[in-house]
C-alpha cells in the first residue's frame, strides 16, 4: 500500500491510537517547526524528482522537523507530518546541501546512499549506536504502528483493565533485563548494534550490521506477539 493510499488508514489509526489512550509514539526528532520557504521547496523538488511526495511537502500545513545528526555531514533529515481531519500521513525524508533527496520511508537503501554521499565513517562504537538508532527510526513506515524503544518501560499501553495489567506486570518482568538501550559491538570492519522496537502488537530485537560507510543490514527477530497494543492493518 503506497502512502497516498495510506492516508486513510493513518486517520483511522490516529483515531483508534486516541480512543485507546495512546498517541502516536514520540521519538528523537527536533521540536515540530514550519521550515523555511526556500527549504520547503527545495525538499519539495528534490522529492519529485525521485518520485516522491511533493505535494504534500508543498502544503503549508505540513510540518517539516529536522533530524539532529550532527555527524550526518551536508545532509538534513526531516520528519515530515501532515494532520487534518481528513488526512494523516507522515514520512522522513533527507535532503542534501546540493539539492539532491531522499525518501527513507521502508528505504535501507536511500539510508545507504545518503550515508555513503555524506561521506560517513563509523570508527566507534558510540556513532554506531547513533546510526542504528538514526536508521531504525528514519527507515520505518507509517502502516503499522512501530517505534524503536530502550526498555520496557518505553512502551506506550493503552488504557487497561485490571486482568490486562496483570499480564502487562508479568511480561515486564520477564523482558525487563532483556530489553536495553542500544548497543554496539565490534564486527569485522564494522559493527554489530542490538536494537528494540516495537512493531504492530510485536517486541522484536534488531541486529544491525553497520558498515564503514554507514550502511545498515537489519536482522530482526520477533521475541513476543500479541501485546496488548493497538493493531494496526
Amino acid at each position: 500500500m503506497g502512502r497516498a493510499m495510506g492516508l486513510l488508514v493513518g486517520a483511522m489509526l490516529v483515531v483508534t491510537l486516541s480512543a485507546c489512550g495512546v498517541g502516536t509514539p514520540q521519538d528523537t526528532s527536533a521540536e515540530a517547526t514550519q521550515t523555511g520557504a526556500d527549504v520547503r521547496e527545495r525538499l519539495a523538488a528534490g522529492l519529485a524528482a525521485v518520485g516522491s511526495d511533493a505535494e504534500m511537502v508543498r502544503d503549508r500545513r505540513t510540518t517539516l522537523t529536522p533530524v539532529d545528526a550532527a555527524w550526518l555531514q551536508g545532509w538534513q533529515i526531516f520528519d515530515i507530518q501532515l494532520n487534518t481531519e481528513y488526512r494523516s500521513s507522515r514520512f522522513y525524508a533527507a535532503l542534501s546541501d546540493d539539492g539532491t533527496a531522499v525518501d527513507l520511508d521502508d528505504s535501507p537503501e536511500s539510508f545507504a546512499e545518503m550515508t555513503r554521499s555524506a561521506h560517513v565513517s563509523v570508527n566507534d562504537a558510540s556513532l554506531a549506536v547513533d546510526v542504528g538508532n538514526l536508521y531504525l527510526d528514519v527507515t520505518r513506515g507509517f502502516r503499522r504502528y512501530s517505534y524503536r524503544i530502550d526498555s520496557v518501560s518505553a512502551i506506550e499501553w493503552p488504557e487497561l483493565n485490571p486482568a490486562e495489567q496483570q499480564q502487562v506486570a508479568e511480561f515486564e518482568t520477564k523482558y525487563d533485563a532483556i530489553v536495553q538501550p542500544s548497543v554496539a559491538e565490534p564486527s569485522g570492519t564494522g559493527w554489530t548494534v542490538t536494537a528494540w522496537t516495537i512493531y504492530d502488537r510485536s517486541l522484536v530485537r534488531h541486529r544491525l550490521e553497520i558498515a564503514a560507510d554507514g550502511a545498515v543490514q537489519d536482522t530482526q527477530e520477533v521475541v513476543a506477539t500479541d501485546l496488548l497494543l493497538p493493531q494496526t492493518f
